[in-house]
């Protein structure tokens, strides 16, 4: 450090660029703000509570095992009141954001109540809570639940984001993140403003455990790097993100969306819009209720490869009404299963949808509701390219595919849009195994008809592609 930097720093009351020490108790903030940019905060082992933190440029916070970043208040003061049980809060109302499922009607409300680290269902009314329900009286400051809290752990969580704004090559390690109240759309670490705004560029997320937050655990922006996290049991997604180079590797996504989200309108393990170059890699991604990993909107030139995907809701993967992506190496077994419906339209293992030039390779698909498809819906243009999204140039070949049920491999399409997906399009399935319960089974989709393996053939499919018991 040059001298006249660190005479700057010290006439300006900032603490030179260093090591700075937290410990609990202390405000992360505040720290913050009176060092320089680029200072390495590392935080002692213990529970830091409302902490939101709006890093500087450079900085990097590392956690000693055993840190954790809670949202969350504990109510220990609950009365009997009639068949309730009542406790005073208070927590600042909040617009709902998101499309909820029919069984979680208030789910785009951010707080959440846990009692011994499980979350509660959330109920709109206080007249519809029962069992495993809670109400939240923003006018008269009250939570109220159903059953006795007595010798349980209750807390709320009322703090919208551990980190979050614009800053650029911030590095968040080892750190626990749980319970914030971060909205639908936005992350417990939100690398962005927010609700929404510019991105914070270069955020490095690793070794970090992010849970039990409402909406994203993480939001990533461009040149982000998410590495070997645990991202489990958030309300929305596990991760999400926007942005060019964007990298996610080694990390568990599982268990994601228990706030009851529509996860037709976005919910589930991960999901990506407006990037390029985004990979996606030896991740593990799991019992979801939502897709696994899914690219919506405008994503191109994206890799997915050597990803476990398993016991998710649609699809194990997803590329939809995007671009440009290889798929390849994932193991994808028992995934796509849909409450909606089991046919090709409702989901796969790996679905391909309105999205042209994407290569899928290598993959094992096994005993997943549907194997590999592609989906052709009426989904307008992209207003970036000004053209149609299409299935085009879909080329799906050296796959092995394990079917007991369902379909092995498909195109479907409106049958408004006509023929061009099955004949002008350059959409093909080629040198695939196949290993299916029944050989002879109809276990392809093409142009509206099911079909069997010589008449799969007999379209220009998998002529040289294998079928094993």
């Amino acid at each position: 450090m040059s001298v006249l930097f660190l005479t700057l720093a010290l006439a300006s009351g900032l603490p030179a660029l260093g090591q700075v020490t937290i410990n609990p108790g202390d405000n992360i903030q505040n720290i913050v703000q009176r060092s320089s940019p680029g200072t390495s905060f590392q935080l002692k082992a213990g529970t830091y509570r409302f902490q939101s933190i709006v890093p500087k440029d450079g900085d990097t916070f590392l956690g000693e095992p055993g840190t954790i970043l809670t949202g969350s208040q504990i109510l220990t003061d609950f009365a009997p009141q009639g068949q309730y049980w009542v406790a005073k809060v208070r927590a600042q109302r909040s617009e709902p954001r998101g499309q909820c499922s029919s069984d979680a009607p208030a789910c785009n409300l951010p707080e959440d109540l846990f009692v011994d680290d499980r979350p509660l269902r959330r109920s709109p009314s206080l007249d519809s809570i029962g069992s495993g329900k809670w109400y939240l009286d923003y006018d008269g400051g009250q939570v109220y639940i159903a059953d006795d809290p007595t010798g349980h752990k209750v807390e709320i969580s009322l703090t919208r984001h551990a980190f979050y704004g614009t800053a650029k090559n911030v590095t968040i390690r080892g750190l626990l993140i749980e319970k914030y109240a971060n909205p639908a759309q936005s992350g417990a670490i939100h690398g962005a403003l927010d609700p929404a705004g510019p991105a914070g560029h270069g955020w490095v997320i690793e070794d970090c455990e992010v849970r039990l937050n409402h909406g994203e655990g993480i939001h990533i922006g461009p040149q982000g790097r998410v590495i070997h996290n645990n991202l489990h049991d958030n309300g929305e997604f596990g991760i999400a993100g926007s942005g060019s180079d964007i990298l996610i590797d080694g990390n568990e996504i599982a268990y994601n969306n228990y706030a009851g989200f529509n996860y037709s309108w976005g919910a589930g393990g991960s999901k990506f819009v407006f990037t390029n170059g985004l990979i996606v890699r030896n991740n593990k991604v799991h019992d979801n209720e939502g897709p696994g990993l899914w690219t919506d909107i405008e994503n191109v030139n994206v890799l997915y490869e050597n990803n476990s995907t398993s016991h998710n809701k649609v699809a194990g993967i997803f590329h939809e009404i995007s671009y440009d992506a290889v798929i390849r190496n994932n193991t994808v077994e028992e995934d796509g299963f849909n409450p909606k419906g089991n046919g090709p339209w409702w989901g796969a293992g790996i679905v391909i949808s309105a999205s042209s030039n994407v290569e899928v390779v290598g993959n094992h698909v096994i005993n997943c509701m549907n194997g590999i498809v592609g989906i052709q819906d009426e989904r307008g243009s992209s207003k970036q390219r000004g053209t149609p999204y299409l299935i085009r140039n879909l080329y799906v070949h050296n796959n092995e595919i394990t079917q007991g049920q369902g379909v092995a491999a498909a195109i479907v399409a409106k049958p408004s849009l006509g023929s061009a997906p099955f004949t002008s399009l350059n959409n093909r399935f080629q040198n695939n195994v196949y290993r299916l319960a029944d050989p002879k089974c109809k276990c392809y989709d093409w142009d509206g008809k099911r079909l069997n393996k010589d008449e799969w053939r007999s379209r220009g499919q998998d002529r040289d592609g294998q079928w094993e018991r």
